[in-house]
């Protein structure tokens, strides 16, 4: 079962590559492999495998834990091992990441992460880049780094001002096997620091979408859209596989759900590019076929329950899945797209044009946007999130099909933008939504 179990894992995340190869211009994930099976040491009976971060940041190292909040380790640092020396760090992230986790690893006899992150910045050709935490000099502090970068962009402004935050984390086994990661998070630099969160650059660097710097974002929100929680949450499934090797010999560790989320085939706007929100336009020709090639794809897996908006293009499409299937669809009105009010059966020429800058901010993926009688993208997220939620919890270990919209699937994975009839799987860890956070251990996008 474990062995079974790891190799579904990693299967469908390594499939997920084919969306970061297809969504370059938005955040990324990426992963390398080094070896292709997981070894490390086994924990002794009901306990927790040791699991090193190697960072002598005690801010890095808290948010790394709260990222991977709900993973069944025992946490150690570098604090655990006052004799472990790491290399010097060079000009390359997934270098320097590597060569960390590959000596504490190598050191300590635990299985090891490490990560190496900088803030790039337009107008600065790159840097500070790997020279981040080193910027200015190695004995300043965060606030004179800070200070030293907003002098370096006095009279710069947009769109130079442009940034990005870039994370590569690695994790090395025991053994020596090596994988790793990279994550993004776009934004700009501001004109002064801003809240009394996060560290290092957080106070001058607003995400893109948002009006706050990272700085002034709750812990939580932070953490499902930074660099270094792309990356990390990334190496889930890698971590689960060693985890779940190392607890007794068996995978019990695993308790996961996996949602097949499927956005609904072409209806009859979409093949005019009009919007629909709440509109309930039916299928076209086109999409029907759309569907019954879906249904085939997934015939030879076995799912618990299938699950769909109850607007026309979504239950259409469930109702061709499910005949394949042999599963009757269960309805959830919570599961409708986003409700676009005056905007919807308007292409998006005609939505520019009368209200260009809440159309640019909407674009630009503002939560707090809201077309004239319709909702939020934060609205959308209160009420799909709960839904999904009780999906999990009502079908624990098992794989639920769920027939939605492209803007139900982004409140789960963002940076996706799903096409009509595509796939995203989504595994989520069972005692992470009890926590109330939800852990995404992988997607995987079929066209």
């Amino acid at each position: 079962m474990a062995a079974h179990l790891r190799g579904l894992v990693r299967d469908l995340f390594l499939r997920a590559l084919d969306v970061a190869s297809a969504t370059s211009a938005l955040p990324s994930v990426e992963i390398a492999h080094q070896t292709a099976n997981l070894r490390g040491l086994a924990a002794r009976p009901g306990e927790k495998c040791g699991l090193v971060v190697a960072t002598s940041n005690a801010g890095k190292l808290r948010e790394i834990a709260a990222i991977l909040d709900g993973v069944p380790a025992r946490w150690l640092s570098l604090a655990d091992f006052p004799e472990l020396s790491l290399p010097a760090e060079g000009l390359d992230y997934a270098a320097n990441a590597r060569a960390k986790a590959e000596a504490a690893a190598r050191q300590t006899g635990y299985c090891a992460l490490a990560d190496d992150s900088g803030l790039e910045v337009v107008a600065l050709d790159g840097a500070p880049g790997p020279f981040s935490a080193r910027y200015g000099g190695a004995d300043k502090s965060n606030a004179e780094r800070v200070q030293k970068l907003l002098e370096a962009l006095r009279g710069v402004h947009a769109p130079a001002r442009g940034a990005r935050f870039v994370c590569v984390a690695a994790l090395v086994t025991p053994a020596g096997e090596v994988f790793s990661t990279r994550g993004e998070c776009t934004g700009h630099i501001l004109t002064a620091p801003c809240g009394e969160g996060g560290f290092g650059y957080d106070p001058v660097f607003s995400p893109e979408g948002r009006t706050q710097s990272m700085a002034e974002l709750s812990a939580s929100e932070k953490n499902r859209i930074s660099h270094r929680a792309r990356a990390f949450r990334a190496l889930l499934p890698e971590l689960y596989a060693y985890l779940g090797d190392t607890k007794s010999g068996n995978s019990e560790g695993l308790h996961h759900t996996e949602l097949v989320l499927i956005r609904h085939a072409e209806s009859t706007w979409n093949a005019e590019r009009r919007w629909q929100g709440h509109s309930d336009p039916p299928l076209s020709q086109r999409g029907r076929r759309q569907a019954a090639e879906v249904a085939e794809r997934l015939a030879q897996e076995s799912f618990a329950a299938l699950v769909c908006s109850d607007l026309k293009r979504a239950l259409e499409t469930a109702e061709l899945i499910g005949a394949r299937l042999g599963l009757s669809p269960h309805l959830d009105s919570r599961l409708r797209e986003i409700h676009l009010g005056a905007w919807s059966g308007l292409v998006r020429a005609e939505i520019e044009a009368r209200w260009p800058e809440e159309h640019v901010r909407y674009r630009a993926g503002d939560e707090d946007v809201c077309p004239p009688g319709g909702e939020s993208r934060r609205m959308l997220r209160a009420r799909v999130e709960p839904a999904l939620s009780e999906l999990v919890r009502r079908h624990p270990h098992g794989r639920v099909a769920v027939v939605c919209h492209g803007g139900v699937i982004r409140v789960v994975c963002p940076e996706l933008q799903p096409q009509n009839a595509e796939i995203v799987r989504v595994a989520f860890d069972e005692a992470a939504v009890v926590n109330g956070t939800w852990l995404l251990v992988n997607t995987d996008q079929n066209g």
